[in-house]
């Protein structure tokens, strides 16, 4: 088994915790918060098992750990990470991955040297269906992509963090990097943004962001909308040449509709699992790599991670 260690003791380490209930692979070890209280408490309602650390520091230097979830507000995750390589501990850090394509970097180049393993909880690229999705792809079911959209909307504007400047707040960075990583699984890596419209906030905090990427060559355009203002249907299209595939809930696939020019259905796959039981993926995919001495996931691999925050750079520098 695992033994995790969650660094941050917010609303998706809750959830996290509550998925990772008698897991096979996975044991939650240790939590630890800012304050001591509030990591008990977390600890008593979601992983009773698991150790109570005072601090960060003490999580991180702890030889009764294997991985370190990182769960803290975005503008926190580069320090976290660095601190927790240093002590050579491996780690899965949440969405978005760090503040900046040079914050990711130099995460990664620490981690190199070192040879410590590094993930992004981007859940969706774990997910089932994402990897259905790619294999229809892959073998040529729709043809060529030419279009993909997608949105991504949950009424969570009063979400305090969310309206933070300093705690990295915005539509785009909570949920922007889960379209931009869709863009890049199915349009690949050879793109580039074209167009961002920003609605702000007085504070500089985007409430919804649309953007346009398009391939190198031209050949493929995809269009993206994000909003912490209202509840979208959250589903995505890509328009191949011979067909297109629907994604219904691109942040939790629920099903994957493969069909025919003419609209018609030729295959579907829906989810087995309940929404909780997605974040499972992405630890246990954790665990396979770190037992097979990698220090890289396949499922998300680095260059991904960096590719996601260079983009993340230029929508928000074009606001």
């Amino acid at each position: 088994m695992l033994k995790l260690g969650i660094l941050g003791c917010g609303v998706i380490a809750a959830k996290v915790a509550e998925s990772l209930r008698d897991n096979k692979k996975v044991v939650i070890a240790g939590v630890a918060s800012r304050e001591r209280n509030k990591a008990k408490k977390f600890a008593q309602e979601h992983c009773p098992d698991a150790k109570i650390f005072g601090g960060y520091e003490k999580l991180a230097s702890s030889d009764e750990i294997d991985l370190i979830y990182i769960a803290t507000p975005n503008t926190y995750h580069y320090e976290h990470a660095i601190m927790c390589i240093k002590e050579y501990k491996s780690i899965l850090i949440e969405k978005p991955f760090a503040m900046s394509k040079a914050e990711a970097d130099s995460i990664f180049f620490e981690a190199k040297n070192r040879g410590v393993f590094v993930a992004e909880a981007m859940w969706t690229s774990y997910l089932p269906l994402h990897k259905k999705v790619l294999e229809w792809i892959s073998a040529g079911k729709i043809g060529g992509v030419r279009y993909v959209t997608a949105n991504l909307g949950y009424d969570i504007e009063n979400v305090p963090r969310l309206g933070s400047f300093a705690l990295g707040g915005g539509s785009y960075l909570d949920l922007g990097v889960y379209t931009t990583n869709l863009a890049l699984s199915f349009m690949g890596n050879d793109i580039k943004v074209s167009i961002v419209y920003g609605r702000m906030t007085s504070a500089g905090i985007d409430r919804d962001t649309t953007y346009i990427m398009e391939s190198d060559d031209g050949s493929i355009l995809g269009n993206f909308y994000v909003t912490m203002c209202a509840n979208t249907d959250r589903d995505g299209v890509i328009i191949g040449e011979k067909g297109r595939i629907k994604l219904i809930d691109i942040n939790n696939y629920r099903k994957v509709i493969l069909c025919a020019q003419d609209g018609s259905v030729v295959e579907e796959a829906e989810a087995e699992d309940d929404y909780l039981h997605g974040y499972t993926y992405e630890f246990e995919a954790c665990a396979d790599a770190i037992k097979k001495g990698l220090i890289q996931v396949p499922d998300m691999p680095w260059s991904r991670t960096v590719r996601i925050a260079q983009i993340s750079d230029t929508v928000r520098s074009m606001m």
